[in-house]
């Protein structure tokens, strides 16, 4: 009996089989979008490439086997400028987490989220301990054109800026003198113990000294409370408009003496995320007069592997970070209207295709029934 395609249950299967691939690539479908900042992370992730480039380019850095990107920021183990030794894995793999050029993207994140922008003034206090994330909030500055006064302790822990030839004041020092930065640090400290260097022998004490700009502040008071004093003081007559406290490292002056510093909270912090921290110490510190005193938000930029999304520990741990690319510069959203477009025509096209087919099937078979019948 004769029946035109359409009607065929082998036909008819097709089509259904057909439809459901094409349902489940539309459900899957994903629409890769730029995240917020796009364009800033961008800039900023070229300009901090550039100054690892210049660094690398105008200092001999012997390389370490450690150092997966070649950046020339991871340090030694131990030197005469080392403040805090290394005990464990997690402080190596937090300096070399702020190492590639794409950490300057997690800053710009981080300042789109407390929506800071250009022509803000923001408080900063740096440590040797990570120049990479140094050269990150830098160029993100430079780049977003805001205003950074900062703090910064010459000293280092392990692996940080610890080489007595590339210290943190010579390398901020270098890139400010030859224009590569617009900014720099108006005070120094020692860093270390008590923000004085108490954790240093003699030599590194001389070392740290002679590396510190003639022109810039030095703060070396007798106590810890001092010097945090006299750094409130220079923050204060600087400016009064801050929209930002910035903590890079674990410096004492900034978040206080000890190692329960380790335990605060870190990314964007506002009073409401200290009022039931038990660590004592933070609370003679300068970020805790930001926070309070000031009631200006924090951004802690320290204990890495937390501040960091998973897989960009990840993937910088197997080399496989690319310069901007990855989870900080694009999100996918579920569906995509091409894909879903594309899907909705081919189903229509096989549709009408079958239909057009029968049509023509059963326009012939009746002009055949017609011939036979007048026969």
């Amino acid at each position: 009996m004769f029946r035109p395609q359409i009607q065929k249950t082998s036909t008819l299967f097709f089509i259904a089989l057909f439809n459901l691939v094409l349902v489940f690539l539309a459900v899957k479908s994903e629409t890769k979008v730029k995240k917020i900042g796009y364009e800033d992370k961008i800039i900023a992730v070229e300009m901090m490439e550039q100054l690892i480039f210049e660094l690398n380019k105008n200092f001999i850095i012997e390389k370490s086997k450690l150092d997966l990107y070649n950046s020339g920021l991871i340090g030694l183990q131990n030197s005469p400028i080392t403040t805090i030794q290394d005990n464990d894995s997690l402080m190596f793999k937090s300096k070399l987490l702020t190492t590639h050029p794409n950490f300057a993207a997690l800053i710009v994140e981080f300042f789109y989220d407390a929506e800071i922008s250009s022509g803000d003034t923001i408080a900063v206090s740096m440590t040797g301990s990570f120049p990479g994330a140094n050269l990150a909030l830098l160029s993100v500055c430079e780049t977003m054109n805001i205003t950074p006064i900062i703090m910064s302790s010459a000293g280092s822990s392990a692996w940080g800026a610890n080489r007595v030839d590339l210290s943190w004041p010579i390398i901020e020092s270098y890139l400010f003198d030859n224009n590569f930065l617009r900014n720099r640090s108006i005070v120094y400290s020692m860093g270390g113990d008590n923000d004085n260097g108490d954790n240093l022998s003699d030599k590194g004490i001389e070392i740290l000294e002679s590396s510190i700009p003639n022109n810039v502040n030095f703060i070396n008071e007798f106590s810890l409370i001092d010097n945090i004093s006299k750094k409130i003081n220079f923050f204060d007559s600087n400016s009064n408009n801050y929209s930002m406290y910035v903590n890079i490292g674990g410096g004492a002056s900034s978040l206080g003496n000890g190692l329960d510093k380790d335990s605060l909270q870190v990314g964007l912090i506002n009073f409401l995320d200290i009022q039931d921290i038990g660590f004592s110490e933070f609370k003679k510190s300068i970020s805790y007069n930001f926070l309070t005193e000031k009631s200006i938000p924090m951004l802690n930029i320290k204990n890495i592997i937390k501040l960091v999304p998973q897989d960009y520990v990840s993937d910088i741990m197997t080399g496989d970070m690319k310069v901007g690319k990855g989870s900080l510069f694009y999100k996918y959203d579920p569906y995509n209207p091409f894909v879903i477009s594309l899907c909705l025509l081919l189903s229509i096209a096989l549709i009408v295709a079958i239909g057009i087919y029968s049509h023509i099937q059963i326009k012939k078979r009746m002009e055949t029934h017609e011939v036979d019948s007048v026969v």
